[in-house]
């Protein structure tokens, strides 16, 4: 039950950092929030899918989902808003990571 709210709670913010995410790639006005839609319902699907096969590998690929999901809100507060605490921070995360690679 809790996995199926949780998966349903992350529609809306999926659908707004994809937006945010097509709309920073240049596409822009209904197409670019039609993409976003059916991304984030597609996520849905897959995450209803895996709720449904109630396997331990299937529990594995939701809690990825929901990392990548989390994930790709950072990217988007960060995108659309850069001088925000949030965004700052993970600018700043992803830049000393980068860093770090560089060095390697």
């Amino acid at each position: 039950m809790a996995m199926t709210v949780l998966a349903v709670l992350v529609v809306l913010p999926t659908w707004w950092a994809m937006g945010v995410r097509l709309a920073g790639s240049g596409q822009g006005g209904l197409a670019c929030q039609l993409k976003a839609a059916a991304f984030a319902f597609f996520q849905l699907a897959v995450m209803a899918v895996l709720i449904v096969a109630d396997a331990w590998w299937a529990t594995l690929l939701y809690a990825f989902l929901m990392l990548a999901t989390g994930n790709m809100l950072l990217e988007a507060v960060a995108q659309r808003y850069p001088h925000s605490r949030l965004g700052a921070a993970w600018a700043r995360q992803k830049a000393a990571a980068a860093a770090a690679a560089r060095r390697k």
